[in-house]
């Protein structure tokens, strides 16, 4: 518990030091929402509010998808670079607190990105939910997030932190776009909308959204947990083949 303890104070006073990573992280997501939702013009309130609401759960899962493909997945390739994760290991520490604690760091993260875009939506661009809509958007998103690390995992088996943060801004971008977070999958011409739908960004954020259709999109929880799968298969086929060489 000392251990645990410990090695969270740590990763708390390592936040407090990052104020760039909330930046780029929550505050550019939430220029992006404001933006975007101030230029879409419909031809009825129902329609306009709906749209506010599709981008706020968007831009939220856009800044989410931010943490899970730079934050995590960097600071492990740097701690492994200078040697602090080596270090670490070589102390009666299990490295499952370390794991455990950069899990628990992003998931606060994740928490407070949540909570301003959301207070965003609400007092500044009067997004309408009831109680339990928002909290449901709220752990949806949460579980979503949790299930994206896998990829930050994945990412994390690079060597060089320049080399993977090219390749995450490319999924990032990607992702983003080619799962309907900047654009409604609706304005997507017919062949590009099976595309859309079977992306892990969607499905992200359609575990949020897709409340609001009538019923429950468990499938999404279905894909995103696949998705999940896939990447820590992956991920240990990657580590194996590493440890090989």
């Amino acid at each position: 518990m000392k251990q645990f303890k410990a090695m969270m104070k740590y990763e708390m006073i390592d936040v407090t030091k990052r104020k760039s990573i909330f930046f780029f992280s929550i505050l550019l997501p939430v220029i992006f929402f404001i933006i975007f939702s101030s230029m879409m013009d419909m031809p009825t309130e129902k329609m306009q509010k709906f749209y506010v609401r599709d981008y706020m759960l968007s831009m939220t899962t856009f800044s989410l998808t931010s943490f899970a493909l730079f934050t995590f997945p960097v600071e492990m390739i740097n701690d492994k670079k200078e040697g602090w994760s080596r270090a670490l290991f070589r102390t009666p520490l299990n490295p499952l607190i370390y794991y455990l604690c950069k899990v628990i760091k992003i998931m606060i993260m994740y928490m407070i990105s949540i909570l301003i875009v959301f207070l965003v939506g609400k007092f500044y661009k009067g997004v309408d939910m009831t109680v339990s809509e928002w909290i449901i958007s709220y752990v949806a998103l949460l579980f979503g997030g949790t299930i994206f690390l896998t990829l930050g995992l994945l990412l994390a088996h690079f060597k060089d932190a320049q080399k993977v943060s090219i390749v995450a801004n490319l999924l990032y971008l990607g992702l983003a776009m080619l799962g309907g977070l900047w654009f409604p999958v609706v304005t997507f011409p017919a062949w590009l909308k099976p595309i859309a739908y079977a992306m892990p960004t969607y499905n992200f954020k359609n575990i949020a959204a897709g409340q609001f259709a009538g019923h429950y999109p468990y499938h999404s929880i279905i894909i995103l947990l696949l998705y999940g799968l896939a990447f820590v298969m992956l991920t240990l086929v990657i580590r194996k083949r590493t440890e090989v060489i």
